[in-house]
């Protein structure tokens, strides 16, 4: 009897149900932010961007951006239940008034920026009249190129001489063989 119990005792805690996981934890904690939702220790001026507006049936919503967990929301304004709430909107400004943790942040709108590449000189033109770094004269090619050429050729004939062929309706003779490569 006392290894049965002994067995009971010991195997009883891997039988047992775990607990349910706290699916708050898990909102509030997210396993994909940076450093969690701590605002203080961001190196970002503002944790809050504005990054776009639009109307929908008269109202107007506002893109806002939290910076640290890079989680965005669409709000209305004086809209509650959110972690910040949009008071004010300077359309001539672009700007919104935004209550966040007990102060209030001015935001501007969030502009892109794009970087320019360098434009390509265009290709000079020659005397001849055309452009530099192509054959001025027509000439022998290269030998890889003369050999392709000449490969060009040799298809272009076999397939002239099966047309012929075919042309012929009382000659069946063996079609000729592609070259070799």
């Amino acid at each position: 009897m006392r290894p049965f119990l002994f067995f009971v005792l010991v195997a009883l805690p891997a039988f047992a149900q775990p607990a349910a996981p706290s699916l708050q934890n898990l909102i509030t904690n997210s396993p994909f932010a940076a450093s969690g939702p701590s605002y203080a220790s961001s190196a970002v001026n503002t944790p809050l961007e504005f990054r776009g507006t639009f109307v929908e049936s008269g109202e107007r919503f506002f893109s806002i951006l939290d910076t640290v967990t890079r989680r965005g929301e669409w709000v209305g304004l004086n809209e509650a239940g959110q972690l910040f709430t949009v008071k004010r909107y300077d359309a001539a400004n672009e700007a919104i008034s935004v209550e966040f943790q007990g102060r209030s942040l001015e935001l501007k709108l969030y502009s892109a920026r794009i970087a320019s590449l360098p434009v390509p000189a265009p290709p000079q033109v020659a005397n001849s009249g055309q452009l530099a770094g192509g054959p001025a004269t027509v000439g022998a090619p290269a030998g890889t190129e003369a050999q392709r050429l000449a490969q060009v050729a040799e298809e272009i004939r076999r397939r002239r001489a099966l047309r012929q062929q075919a042309a012929q309706p009382g000659q069946l003779q063996n079609p000729p063989a592609p070259p070799s490569r």
